[in-house]
């Protein structure tokens, strides 16, 4: 999933992406936060490798935020956060798939090109 993806160079979020790493929220609605987090330790369950590496590279504090709380963000959000490169109208997505098919020569600029060309800010 997210930890695999988000290493990609290029990462295009919609208004119905749903941005979520649920492993890491088991325990934090207690009161005894402490003990969830020594729960996620010993079973393993916390971020995989790739979402331990990305999220504390997020800008600001919003990475370390989403892997305690397990807070999930949506559409444009996760953009605005940095895990996805572009945010594109999903209704657009049929034509875009279309265009990056058709490039001729596809290239890291090229495909930026095209991204940007869609991308709504």
């Amino acid at each position: 999933g997210v930890g695999l993806s988000v290493h990609g160079h290029f990462r295009v979020a919609t208004e119905k992406t749903l941005f979520a790493m649920p492993e890491t929220a088991i325990g934090n609605s207690s009161p005894f936060m402490l003990v969830g987090f020594f729960v996620l330790f010993i079973t393993g369950l916390f971020p995989d490798v790739g979402g331990g590496y990305f999220l504390p590279r997020l800008s600001g504090k919003i990475g370390y935020y989403l892997a305690l709380t397990g807070f999930r963000l949506k559409g444009r959000d996760v953009q605005k956060a940095g895990i996805a490169t572009h945010f594109v109208d999903s209704e657009k997505l049929p034509a875009l798939e279309k265009d990056l098919i058709a490039l001729k020569s596809p290239s890291t600029e090229n495909i930026a090109d095209l991204l940007n060309s869609y991308h709504v800010k």
